[in-house]
């Protein structure tokens, strides 16, 4: 009998051919959503189960199938049941604007929740997995990628935008199985063989392995930045550019003190009598995985050294850097890290604060307001799903980037805005 290619198939035939016969119990539907979600077993191992349809609008994920997605969070948390996502996703729903950018933010926030309580999830990577979608896949302590499977945080459609056309084999060879497993240590490689799904999610059940510690994957990405930059400890840190200090005055009035390199700022300052270690990306320049680095490291190295302290982070970058060499190094992976690196502060009881200060938006954004306690505006904050030329790519339209502060608030992109300096109380459920 010749194989079936798992691909191939379509949503519920993929959810079929990984479950037990009989055993799936479908979740209550969110309207509007695409999303399958439900219990079954997997080898008589009871597990919970959430899918994106690659039939409906690529997968692209908006805030109803969010909403469906946290829902099987939520049901795999209550029942301690392990959780596997099909991931076959353009990402965001870049339509829906600023909204997509609020739920997946509190998606994002869902499923760091659920992995920091020991929750074990896996994810079973389709066709694509690009944009929010791959954070998604790196925050699952294992991906299972089927031969023919692309994943990255800036797909081909975005990198077309950004005037870096790419053939079919070239995407392959950048997105392709082959790129990812040689970086992704926690990768199961299979080929697109239902069946050799199927198995490969029943072994990683019958003996999942813990995954690497924040410490031994910030060290693993020291190692691939080494392989393709050179050392990032070999990066000088200078003083902060002088543009930078008025607006550090500002947010400090009672002083700073920081260092700063490649568009990453970090160390202390005073507000009312209160001292709070910092640390962000500033001057609007897109984030790289170099950055990403550095920004995590920062974040390690602060806690390490002064444990009590709050946390605020500041956010001033269009995005992720959207370039071919960004993607050889799985940024999606870099841009992860940093956002376990912040959830973990606050799950040791720091409390975390993302400041908006310039521009915001893309991964970087998701990644960092997921894991903040509260997401505070400032004034000139301009928020977006993507640069105006990216969305003009992947859409056809360009939307205004021009969001009034009332609809920020209601979508939960943002909890508060603020002129004056200080600290919020973090938001009510």
């Amino acid at each position: 009998m010749s194989p079936r290619s798992f691909l191939e198939l379509r949503l519920d035939a993929r959810v079929g051919i990984l479950l037990d016969a009989g055993s799936w119990e479908p979740l209550e539907p969110v309207e509007g959503s695409g999303v399958l979600a439900g219990v079954g077993a997997i080898h008589n191992l009871k597990v919970v189960l959430a899918a994106t349809d690659p039939e409906r609008a690529s997968g692209a994920i908006d805030s109803a199938d969010a909403e469906a997605l946290m829902h099987a969070i939520a049901r795999a948390r209550e029942q301690m049941r392990p959780l596997i996502l099909l991931l076959d996703s353009a990402g965001a729903k870049l339509t829906e604007g600023v909204a997509v950018l609020g739920a997946f933010r509190r998606l994002e926030a869902a499923l760091l929740d659920a992995a920091a309580s020991g929750l074990r999830i896996a994810a079973v990577l389709g066709r694509h997995c690009f944009g929010g979608a791959s954070l998604l896949a790196f925050v699952a302590a294992a991906r299972i990628y089927p031969r023919g499977a692309l994943l990255g945080v800036s797909g081909p459609r975005a990198l077309a935008a950004l005037s870096i056309p790419m053939g079919r084999d070239d995407i392959a060879a950048l997105f392709g199985v082959d790129s990812r497993a040689r970086h992704d240590e926690d990768a199961l490689m299979v080929t697109d063989d239902a069946a050799a799904v199927r198995a490969a999610t029943a072994a990683w059940l019958a003996d999942a392995p813990a995954g690497l510690t924040i410490e031994q994957r910030q060290r693993a990405l020291m190692r691939r930045l080494r392989l393709y930059r050179g050392d990032p400890l070999s990066i000088s840190a200078d003083a902060v550019p002088p543009e930078l200090e008025a607006r550090l005055d500002h947010l400090f009035p009672q002083g700073w003190s920081a260092l700063y390199a490649g568009g990453v700022i970090w160390g202390d300052g005073w507000v009312h009598g209160r001292e709070t270690l910092l640390a962000g990306f500033v001057q609007g320049r897109p984030v790289d995985a170099a950055a990403c680095w550095r920004f995590s490291q920062a974040l390690l190295d602060l806690a390490r050294d002064r444990p009590p302290m709050p946390f605020v982070i500041l956010l001033d970058t269009p995005g992720q850097a959207g370039t071919i060499d960004n993607e050889q190094l799985m940024l999606s992976e870099f841009i992860a890290q940093a956002a376990a690196v912040a959830h973990t502060l606050r799950t040791h009881g720091k409390p975390v604060e993302l400041w908006l200060t310039g521009e915001a938006g893309g991964a970087i954004y998701v990644a960092l307001a997921a894991a903040a306690t509260t997401v505070t505006a400032w004034p000139g904050a301009r928020v977006q799903t993507l640069p105006a030329r990216v969305v003009s790519g992947v859409i056809g339209t360009a939307r205004d980037q021009v969001t009034p502060v009332s609809e920020l608030l209601e979508a939960r992109v943002i909890d508060r805005w603020t002129r004056a300096p200080g600290f919020a109380e973090p938001p009510s459920a």
